[in-house]
């Protein structure tokens, strides 16, 4: 991944999980959550990402997918305020 975003190395991402002891996406340096949330877990591609909204219930969905490998690895959706 390259340096783009000017995010330090030592900067540690919080997570609302982190006293359950839950594995969640999103721990370690700022850096390795983001590689993690757009490269793919196969291959390591980066993510294609569209995005749907409906405006009358305020959601977006967000679908991930992997255009080497063909992966559709997540789906999310996330409201809107």
């Amino acid at each position: 991944m390259d340096d783009t975003n000017h995010l330090p190395d030592n900067e540690e991402t919080p997570t609302e999980n982190s006293s359950a002891g839950t594995a969640s996406p999103f721990f370690g340096t700022a850096k390795e959550v983001v590689a993690r949330y757009t490269h793919c877990a196969l291959c390591g591609a980066n993510l294609h990402f569209s995005h749907v909204t409906d405006f009358s219930r305020n959601l977006t969905q967000e679908t991930a997918r992997c255009p080497e490998c063909g992966v559709k690895s997540r789906q999310a959706m996330h409201r809107l305020q």
